[in-house]
This record gives structure tokens, sequence and C-alpha cells, in this order.
């Protein structure tokens, strides 16, 4: 009995065994605490943007409290999808919530939305901003600039356009050099008027002109002259020989009031270079008035430097497309040609590369 008792004692002993031999020599009973898992951050979802989901409920949090129809902070009301448009077409709406210069930034100066909401944004801009529950494109053929809207589609031309390199146009050749050099203000602008002559339109521009007769029109003296009549005056450089020659051969053709846009037929807008096409168009159009010790409006588009600076508020731009509440370029009754907007466009879209 003795000897079955020893047996059975010696089998338990070898279950045990058994059992605990994946078990550490030496184990310390701690109490185990349960691990949380950590939650994951909030997707951004920037992928599947319309008007109604992703972008009103984000005024609708961070804006609507001050801009509705009831209280209108600022004019301002963003209740709607038609009241905001205003608002995304003169570059308010994004600057402001970028906290961009020269824009009231909002929710407040102390305070800006999330970065996946201003990216919410900024994707539903440049998508053209559908309404309601339309889906935005991610990959729109023509990018929208989120600072301001213009409509740059030209009536489609009839047929062929050909210059004659033999003829001098005054929309293109003449009226840019004019208002960039002449009808800034304080000079021969439509307020300021200067010794009572005005530079601002081809009317006013042939008060000054005798069609055929170089040497018997006031604009010609002026500008070819020399000492302090000359015009502009200094400490402003004299027009070069081209440009007098240019101004001279267009007055023999007879002053006309002539215009010719080879480029309203082919417009190239992609991989445009800021020295072989937006600086000469600048220069052309602008820095007469946007260069030197006293530019006006103390704005300098002489460099590439400078230029970057009205990009980022979107002033550029906005002047140049004559957008709402921008000053426009080069003048209120005179624009670039739609092809020389569409080239900036592309090319601060393209980053304003110094290309």
């Amino acid at each position: 009995m003795k000897k079955i008792g020893s047996l059975l004692f010696s089998f338990l002993l070898l279950i045990s065994c058994l059992q605990d031999k994946n078990t550490p020599i030496a184990t310390v009973n701690t109490p185990q605490t349960p691990v949380t898992a950590v939650p994951n951050s909030v997707t951004c979802d920037t992928i599947n943007i319309n008007f109604e989901k992703s972008i009103m409920p984000i005024l609708e949090a961070n804006c609507i409290a001050c801009h509705t129809t009831a209280q209108s902070s600022g004019g301002v009301d963003l209740s709607s999808y038609a009241k905001i448009l205003p608002y995304i077409s003169n570059g308010k709406l994004y600057g402001s919530i970028m906290h961009l210069p020269g824009y009231q930034p909002m929710p407040s100066i102390s305070s800006q939305l999330s970065k996946c909401d201003l990216a919410t944004i900024k994707k539903w801009l440049i998508g053209s901003f559908p309404s309601g529950s339309i889906a935005v494109d991610l990959n729109p053929k023509n990018p929208y600039n989120p600072l301001v809207a213009v409509n740059l589609t030209p009536s489609a031309p009839v047929g062929n356009i050909t210059c004659s390199p033999d003829t001098v146009y005054f929309k293109q050749n003449i009226l840019p050099f004019i208002l960039s050099n002449c009808a800034m203000s304080g000079c021969h602008d439509a307020i300021s008027k200067r010794e009572g002559v005005q530079l601002t339109d081809y009317t006013s521009i042939m008060k000054t002109v005798r069609a055929g007769d170089p040497s018997n029109s006031s604009l010609y003296r002026s500008i070819s002259g020399g000492g302090e009549s000359r015009m502009p005056p200094p400490p402003a450089k004299p027009f070069d020989a081209t440009t007098l020659a240019f101004v001279s051969k267009w007055i023999k053709q007879g002053a006309k009031n002539n215009s010719c846009d080879a480029s309203a037929l082919n417009c190239v807008t992609t991989n445009i270079s800021y020295a072989a096409i937006v600086a000469p168009i600048l220069k052309q159009n602008c820095t007469g008035c946007h260069s030197g010790t006293s530019p006006s409006g103390a704005i300098d588009l002489s460099t590439y430097t400078n230029v970057t600076k009205y990009i980022s508020n979107g002033k550029l731009y906005g002047s140049i497309a004559h957008s709402p509440g921008f000053v426009p370029m080069p003048s209120a009754t005179a624009s670039l040609s739609a092809c020389e907007i569409s080239q900036i466009k592309s090319w601060i879209d393209g980053g304003s590369k110094n290309n």
C-alpha cells in the first residue's frame, strides 16, 4: 500500500513537471495593468470634398457666428454658397483664412483654421469650388488660382491672325509703354492731368499727335527731347532708340487705333519662364510706373524678389486680371491681353519660379 502511494505521488509529480516545462524558473506575481489602445488620430479627408459636407461645416464652426445675414461683421455674409462667391472671386476668403498680408485674418489675428481645414478649402477652390454635394475634381485640367477668379476665355478668333512685321500696332506696341511711363499718378493720368495733358487712351493721346508728322507731334518731341522738358522727366530713364523708332513709325503710318494679337490663336501657357515671358510683360506694361526710387504706390516690380511679394497676397494677379477689389493694371481702361494674363496665371500656378 505504501509502495502504491509512493508510485502515485511520483506520477503526479511527473505530470506537474510536464505541464510546467515552459514556465520560467523564477516567476514574479506582478499585477498586470491592462493596455489601452491609443486611438487613431482623426483622419483628414481631403479626397471626398464637397461644399455641403466639407466646406460649410468648417465655416459654420469658425465663421458664421460673426458673418451671417443677421450679424454680418465687416459687411461680410458667409451664410450661403451664393453669398460666399464674391469673397472667392476677389481672393478675400482664401487670403483671410491663410492670414496673408493685406487681408483681414480669419477667424482672428490670434487664431487660424487647422491645417486640415485650410487644405480642404484650398482643394475645393482649386477644384473650381462646386456647390451642393458635387464632388471636387482633384485633378482639374485648368487649376483655379485660389487667390482670385477671372474669366480668361476669349472669344474664338475667326480664321488665321497674321500681324504684319512692318506695322506698328497701337494697342500692343504704343499704349502699354505710354501707360507705364507717362500716365502714372501725379503725371498724365485721368486725375492728375499734369499741364493739362492726359495720356490714358487713344482719344486723349491723339490730342498730342499729328498723324504722319512725328516732328510736329508734341508727344514725340517730348519723349525724344533732352533736358528737364523731356518725358518722362529725370530721374526716370529716357526712352531708348528702339522705343522712339516705334513711336515715330506709328505716327508716320497714320497713328491708327489699330490692334493685332496673333497670340490669341496660339497662346503658349505651359512651362512659362519668368525671365523669357513674365519679366518682359511686366517691363512692357508695368515697370515704367513700378520701379526706381519712388515707384507708384510704393510697388516695385523691377526684380523677381519684389514681384513675389505681390503674388502671395494676390495683388499682382488680381490687378492684371482687373478683379473686383484690386487696382486695375495697367489702368482701368487698358488691360493685358488674355494670353498674357493666362501666361502669368500659369506661371503663378506653377509655383512662380525664378526660371
